[in-house]
């Protein structure tokens, strides 16, 4: 937004003036929009009309109306003055309730009724072209026929066989052809935008559709949130292009009450009115005489509602640009969307203030800035003028956030800091909708991705009421879309990263919620709306993905939230359970020896929140190898828990379960059975035969039996086990795709190895599906099948597995992981058979 007292100029006559630009109408079928790649024959045509200096109309770029589609075509041909036809093989679509005639044919008929210069180029029968651009299977007769017509029509056609050749022929027939004498702007130049105050640096394209959209006729809405350089975009634009205007005028549009008053100005320098007019009598002879005139353009910079800025919109043929955080202008305007700079252009920005800026250092400060121009250029210049390192800004950043961010060089092109920018957005949106608000700063205090609306339902009703009624919570995230606030969608709302930190700065003092602070507040509503345990539950898997960076902002150390200890744990374990249920427990281990210090923290060793901690931990440290460790845990924890709940509590059978496996991962199998057979027990009499943690003891056991030598017993109880989870959770449910991995080895051992590799086969696949190609689960597949394929003398196809194999092992679980030494052997093993 540009606050700067703008002095108008009057440049007279004396001056040669541009010849005014003519609306050139292209008419052709609608393939040739697309073809041929990479540069269409529109495409060609296009960039003549520009380069002649005209405007192109065309069907693409004509608004939504509520007539019909042949309607709008008459209008707009009618409203042009110079009628293009490119004329290729395809017929194209018949004109609505007609059969006889296209929409193609029917333009150049209404083109020569209305006596319009036409000018007409005929692909040729050389043009080089794909199918669809050559050929017209339902209606090729009729096309040869209207191509025969022209042909026969007088008209001096062109005939062009390459879009170059198109663009440098009607070019050529443009620049020709006498222009009639339009009415512009009279009495000189008058020039009231502000100065170019900032380097511009990229959006190339940005400005390459805002020229096609205002050459299309159609007012430019170009929006985005606070600090992305909407305004700036806007004056590059009115200078790079202001030899195409005789009058060109920015208008200050956040209060609308004071539109007037600056329209009446331009009245005033274009001798409209004189001084003492009312404002509204000045703003109608100014609407009036730029509707019937040309080569103006308007700028409504910060505009927010378009109901209120619409009645000062001329219309007309000449050019109206608009800047907003609100992206709704449907009706009004074409709206451009202003997104950050990419991440060369922040770069760039930093090293043309910092030349020895190193990349890499600039790419940190980008990265920490999340791309906000006006934040970039901001750091830009303190970095020039401080001679901060890169390490001191970056610190600064992190630790005084507001403060650093506002500061206001004076050589700054930007009219405020970028906190002081975002500081009256908050202090409005506060006045006009604390609600929403409220619900911003809790966004502001989760990581800057996009937030599921579902949590802020989660939101306690004494604080924000309005988040759990859907009318309400509607309301909310339109404000915060309308004020360019957050991207808002159907289903998430996401903070820039800049003004959330301001926000964070804002309310680092406040007490939303019964005395808790912010970061507290903010652990409460995640543990409130965690979805379902994810533990070999993939169905809710695609609900804790987008969760994820919020729980570890929620629980980032640098936080206070000591009171909320407790709860900070469990979201990490919750966290770290979903991660490791995925397959990747290297990641998970960390959050899990976190979660167990702040259990342990908060609640002492023998309560049940700090013994789960512990035990999913245990369960961690056994996958990744570390077995001892994880026998070390669970031993301890079972001990607790038979002291405390009993040899039959849920939890004790648990633990139980765990340090089995521990024992069997160690080499202690019959230990390992006789604690699987005491848990197997004591499940079927306390929870029955098919309740799912009864059945994984029933794995477990069979597993035990296998390694003690018991192969028939081994492979009825897995036999059992895969038929009664397939009738509990399901064919591809986890748990069932592992007893039927486990049955599929008995099946090898017991030497039916077709019926094993089919086995293998089917659940490798399934696995794939269901886990994923680098879960540790399929890998187990993986290997099992590739040991298959060897049994079956297939050793180029088992080698090749074994390979795929070990790699993805060496990756997911680390190179002395015993599963990646087993690969490693393996696939040793499977290289000798294959040289043999």
């Amino acid at each position: 937004m540009v606050h700067q007292r703008i002095e108008w100029a009057s440049l007279w006559p004396e001056q040669a003036k541009k010849p005014s630009a003519r609306r050139v109408f292209l008419s052709h079928t609608s393939e040739l929009r697309e073809l041929p790649p990479p540069r269409s024959f529109v495409d060609a045509a296009e960039a003549a009309v520009t380069r002649a200096g005209d405007a192109v109309a065309d069907m693409a770029y004509f608004a939504a109306r509520e007539i019909s589609p042949e309607q709008v075509d008459q209008e707009k041909l009618a409203e042009a003055e110079v009628y293009v036809l490119i004329a290729g093989f395809r017929y194209g679509s018949l004109v609505r309730g007609r059969t006889d005639v296209s929409y193609t044919e029917q333009e150049f008929q209404t083109a020569t009724s209305l006596g319009m210069p036409r000018l007409v180029f005929l692909l040729g029968d050389d043009t080089q072209g794909t199918r669809a651009l050559l050929g017209d299977p339902r209606h090729g007769d009729r096309q040869e026929a209207f191509r025969q017509r022209l042909r026969n029509s007088g008209l001096t056609l062109k005939t062009v066989t390459t879009p170059d050749e198109l663009e440098t022929e009607l070019y050529q027939s443009l620049v020709e052809l006498p222009r009639s004498q339009q009415q512009s702007m009279p009495a000189g130049r008058i020039w009231g935008i502000p100065g170019r105050t900032v380097k511009f640096t990229g959006r190339e394209d940005l400005l390459a559709k805002l020229h096609k959209t205002l050459h299309a006729g159609h007012p430019a809405a170009v929006h985005g949130m606070g600090g992305v350089g909407k305004t700036t975009a806007a004056l590059e634009y009115a200078h790079c292009y202001g030899g195409d205007y005789d009058v060109a005028w920015w208008i200050p549009s956040e209060d609308p009450d004071l539109i007037p008053g600056r329209l009446a100005e331009l009245a005033r320098a274009l001798d409209l009115t004189r001084e003492g007019d009312p404002p509204n009598t000045a703003v109608a002879r100014l609407q009036g005489t730029l509707r019937e005139r040309n080569r103006w353009l308007l700028v409504f910079d910060n505009a927010e509602d378009a109901t209120r800025l619409q009645p000062f919109l001329p219309g007309g043929d000449g050019h109206v640009i608009i800047t907003s955080r609100n992206p709704n202008w449907a009706g009004v305007a074409a709206t451009l969307p202003v997104r950050e700079f990419t991440r060369a252009e922040s770069i760039e920005v930093l090293q043309t203030h910092v030349p020895e800026l190193a990349t890499a250092d600039a790419d940190r400060i980008a990265e920490e800035l999340g791309d906000l121009p006006l934040a970039v250029d901001q750091a830009a210049r303190l970095l020039s003028v401080t001679g901060w390192t890169v390490g001191t800004y970056l610190a600064l950043l992190t630790e005084r956030a507001e403060e650093l961010l506002a500061r206001h060089e004076q050589t700054s092109g930007y009219p405020k800091s970028v906190a002081a920018a975002w500081a009256l957005s908050f202090d409005r949106l506060a006045d006009d909708h604390p609600a929403a608000l409220l619900a911003l700063t809790f966004i502001a205090w989760l990581a800057p991705e996009p937030v599921p609306l579902t949590l802020l339902t989660e939101l306690p009703e004494e604080l924000v009421p309005v988040a759990h009624d859907p009318l309400g919570l509607a309301d909310i995230t339109t404000a915060l879309r309308a004020r360019g606030m957050a991207d808002v969608t159907a289903n998430t709302a996401q903070l820039h990263r800049v003004p959330a930190a301001l926000l964070r700065a804002r309310t680092s003092h406040d007490t939303p919620m019964r005395g808790e602070s912010w970061p507290v507040t903010v652990i409460r509503v995640l543990v409130a709306g965690l979805p379902a345990d994810p533990w070999a539950n993939p169905s809710v898997w695609p609900l804790w993905q987008p969760l994820l960076p919020h729980l570890f902002a929620a629980t980032d150390s640098s936080r206070d939230s000591q009171t909320a200890i407790s709860d900070a744990a469990y979201l990490l374990d919750r966290a770290a359970t979903y991660i490791q249920s995925r397959g990747d427990p290297r990641a998970a281990l960390p959050l899990f020896e976190r979660s167990h210090e702040l259990a342990r923290e908060a609640n002492g060793d023998d309560d049940l929140k700090t013994l789960s901690s512990a035990a999913n931990l245990a369960l961690a440290l056994r996958e990744l190898g570390e077995s001892s460790r994880a026998h070390d845990l669970d031993h301890d924890i079972l001990a607790r828990s038979r002291s405390m709940f009993g040899d039959d509590d849920h939890y004790t059978l648990i633990i139980a379960n765990n340090l089995a496996g521990d024992l069997h991962d160690l080499g202690e199998y019959q230990r390992a059975h006789d604690l699987d057979q005491d848990t197997f027990t004591r499940r079927k009499r306390v929870l029955g035969e098919d309740h799912p943690q009864t059945l994984r003891s029933a794995s477990n056991l069979a597993t035990n039996l296998q390694k003690l030598g018991e192969y028939q017993r081994a492979h009825d109880l897995d036999q059992y086990t895969l038929s009664r989870r397939k009738g509990v959770l399901g064919e591809d449910h986890p748990d069932t795709l592992l007893s039927a991995s486990n049955l599929a080895t008995d099946l090898q051992i017991l030497g039916e190895y077709q019926w094993a590799y089919e086995l293998d086969e089917d659940t490798f696949a399934r696995r794939k599906r269901v886990l994923g190609e680098d879960h540790p689960d399929t890998l187990v597949s993986a290997s099992n099948l590739a040991e298959g394929l060897r049994q079956l003398g297939e050793h180029q196809r088992a080698f090749e597995l074994h390979w795929d194999t070990f790699a993805r092992r060496k990756r997911v679980l680390g190179e002395d992981h015993p599963d990646t030494r087993l690969s490693a052997e393996k696939l040793a093993a499977s290289r000798k058979n294959l040289e043999r």
